[in-house]
């Protein structure tokens, strides 16, 4: 009898409903008001009469059968129960005299999550919908959760479908989903995996390191590789820039091959990059500065270093970047096209980046539209800012960078960009055009007259080591400055760069800094031109070097174009 008093003190409507369901429950009710039923035995088993069935109910009560055709909890469980707890009467559900009051069942249901092992949850789930998880977690897309005798939680981005709602019950294999699997199924893992996220048994950084796809390495591969480029490098130290032949690029574009060869994305990139830097020694441009190459030397070879140490695939993964982002699914997305960028980048890539911020979370995504040139001709290249923008919207490229749009099915990666995937589609919010103005609020977080804050909040707490210092431009966040004066824009032939700056109110400085290229050539013209009656708000990506705050522009607003 003591264990059904302390069972029974704690089920309530909420409990019954995560077993059956809200209508079963309202008519157990009902049909306990006619007063059909009668008890037949107390014990470890109780058995009661209801109607024309037999119910059996045991402890726990997932384990209670009944004599009627259901296959679930059925009208005539829940009534049993009703009639059991009734029997007992409220005053004997509960602890006599200075005896600790029992667990209730929301103690008892947050307790097994708690100790729910988070290896289980990642073998039902797989890293692929780790992933996804992750993916949703940072950004910011937390399912709804109820807590309760039963612990609900709305989950979503694991199929093509609205999602599954599952009710989290003690004991948790007794638990229910919509998907009406009686085994743990995703969702129900799912569903453990974002409580203990809420409750704070699972990091999200733990997460994130758990669900990423492990990269298989061939360690002969890349120990040979970090050998050639170490030797490579050792002669170039030894033969001098003075003496350097123009064959050494057919050389950094084999290591490049070789790199690619043996999947180290960063490390081909670090090659076509070295040798544009000496492409530009060997044609004597002005923007060529020695010391910037001898940095750019040091650092590749303190990396290859590293590189032939390395002991795991982790490690390797950690310098040799991925080809191929991994995607996962990210649930809706409420998006603010922001600015469009062209970039040619040294890897042989070509292409725009859009950059949006999320309406709700002030959260940075990118969609990238890239194609790759390494061998084509110069004059073969160019923009794609009029090709049609993905997941169905009627706008190009270029109509993104103004548009507002709700997206569905999304897919990001770790990094936010986001994925043409075909599951995905999209709709106007607003008309594409930038005569809708974005309003300071909107941009919450990342608008700053404040150099000072600036400093603080995207550089001081953002510090890189020296193997990763340089202008990250993909896939890094923008800030928005509104200078309080600015200096007029000009331009040294000496190091072929414009310089401008730009002052807050308390004459602090951040630098625009913009080294000439042939892409470059219409925005140096452009900010040449500004001037201070404009009111303009500069979007960019800023460093901090030589003690000096600066920053890369990607785009300028006026005062007609943010309010």
């Amino acid at each position: 009898m003591d264990n059904w008093k302390t069972l029974l003190a704690d089920v309530d409507d909420d409990y019954l409903a995560g077993m059956a369901n809200k209508g079963i429950v309202k008519r157990a009710y009902k049909d306990k008001e006619e007063g059909n039923f009668q008890i037949i035995s107390w014990g470890e088993e109780a058995k009661v009469r209801v109607g024309e069935e037999n119910v059996a109910l045991r402890i726990p009560l997932g384990k209670s059968e009944c004599t009627c055709p259901s296959r679930s909890v059925c009208r005539h469980l829940v009534q049993g129960l009703l009639v059991l707890k009734e029997a007992l009467g409220k005053e004997s559900q509960r602890q006599q005299g200075q005896e600790a009051s029992p667990p209730g069942q929301q103690e008892k249901v947050l307790e097994e999550i708690a100790a729910y092992p988070f290896s289980s949850i990642k073998k039902i789930l797989g890293s692929r919908q780790l992933q996804a998880l992750a993916a949703q977690a940072k950004a910011g897309q937390k399912p709804k959760i109820a807590y309760g005798s039963v612990v609900t939680v709305e989950v979503r981005g694991l199929s093509k479908g609205q999602g599954e709602r599952v009710k989290l019950l003690s004991p948790l294999e007794y638990s229910a989903c919509t998907c009406h699997k009686k085994e743990m199924c995703p969702h129900k893992a799912a569903a453990l995996l974002w409580c203990k996220l809420d409750g704070g048994q699972l990091a999200l950084k733990e997460l994130e390191e758990e669900g990423a796809e492990k990269q298989q390495y061939d360690r002969e591969l890349i120990k040979e590789a970090a050998g050639q480029m170490k030797e490579f490098l050792r002669e170039l130290f030894n033969t001098g820039l003075a003496r350097t032949s123009p064959e050494v690029l057919d050389s950094m574009e084999r290591l490049a091959l070789v790199s690619h060869r043996a999947q180290l994305a960063s490390f081909e990139g670090y090659w076509r990059s070295l040798r544009e830097s000496y492409e530009s020694y060997l044609g004597r441009k002005a923007s060529f500065r020695g010391r910037n190459l001898t940095e750019q030397l040091a650092r590749l070879y303190q990396r290859a270093a590293l590189l032939e140490k390395a002991k795991t695939d982790r490690d390797i993964a950690a310098l040799g970047g991925e080809f191929k982002a991994q995607y996962g699914a990210a649930g809706d997305l409420d998006l603010i096209g922001i600015a469009m960028e062209h970039f040619e980048n040294q890897s042989g890539y070509q292409g725009e980046t859009v950059y949006f911020l999320e309406e709700h979370t002030r959260k940075w995504y990118t969609y990238t539209s890239a194609r790759p040139v390494f061998y084509e001709k110069t004059g073969r290249r160019g923009r794609m800012e009029k090709a049609a923008a993905p997941w169905g919207l009627p706008l190009s490229l270029e109509e993104l960078a103004g548009a507002r749009f709700h997206l569905t099915g999304v897919k990001t990666d770790g990094a936010g960009r986001l994925s043409s995937s075909q599951e995905t589609k999209g709709d106007l919010t607003r008309e594409g055009t930038r005569k809708n103005r974005l309003q300071r609020e909107e941009l919450e977080g990342w608008y700053y007259q404040d150099f000072g804050r600036l400093f603080e909040e995207q550089i001081d707490k953002k510090r890189q080591p020296w193997l990763k210092s340089g202008i990250q431009r993909e896939g890094q966040e923008l800030v928005f400055v509104r200078p309080a004066a600015f200096e007029q824009a000009f331009f040294s032939q000496t190091g072929q760069k414009l310089f401008m700056r730009l002052f807050d109110g308390q004459k602090r400085e951040v630098v625009i800094e913009v080294p000439y290229s042939k892409q470059e050539s219409w925005g140096i013209r452009y900010l040449e031109r500004i001037r201070e009656e404009k009111q303009p708000c500069f979007l960019g990506k800023i460093y901090l070097r030589e003690g000096r705050i600066r920053m890369y522009p990607v785009a300028v607003f006026e005062k007609e174009e943010l309010a």
